[in-house]
């Protein structure tokens, strides 16, 4: 006897491309709103930079038993390490730069746009580790000049940056 198979259905169901579609739609919607929030992302970075950029200085000091001074100008929202105290807007190194690791350049960090520093620290550590002046400091950064990103607070005595 000889039977007759019927072909075999080919394509996707109504239910199965509208569900793709609802789906895709939904992963949409979550990835524009990430890609549209990017200054509050710049804003973190920038905080999280800085912050690491204090314990690097705190810890060269340290390691090359030399004071390491730590300028942040306000005005020109610019960061930067130096041996040697220079003028508070970075704009020379006084011969003495602090070296980004891996690379032999400045250790310079400007903010991004929309961000700024609530006030302009200058301070050293000490070769122990210690901030000069002897005081505990805090400085802020916030995103346009309302909304605080973060604080950031060296320590009295140890040094302690958080």
């Amino acid at each position: 006897m000889y039977y007759r198979s019927l072909p075999t259905a080919r394509g996707f169901t109504m239910v199965e491309l509208i569900l793709v579609m609802v789906v895709f739609g939904i992963l949409s919607a979550i990835a524009i709103s990430r890609f549209t929030a990017r200054v509050e992302f710049d804003a973190r970075g920038f905080f999280d930079q800085t912050l690491s950029m204090v314990r690097y200085a705190q810890k060269t000091a340290i390691a090359q038993r030399r004071t390491v001074w730590v300028q942040a100008s306000q005005a020109d929202r610019i960061i930067c390490l130096t041996y040697v105290q220079v003028n508070a807007n970075c704009q020379s190194d006084g011969g003495a730069p602090v070296r980004l690791p891996g690379e032999q350049t400045w250790f310079v960090k400007s903010a991004p746009t929309n961000v700024s520093f609530g006030s302009s620290p200058v301070f050293a550590f000490n070769a122990l580790g210690q901030p000069s002046p002897n005081a505990a400091l805090n400085f802020s950064i916030y995103q346009n000049g309302a909304t605080l990103v973060g604080s950031i607070y060296v320590e009295a005595e140890t040094g302690y940056v958080h």
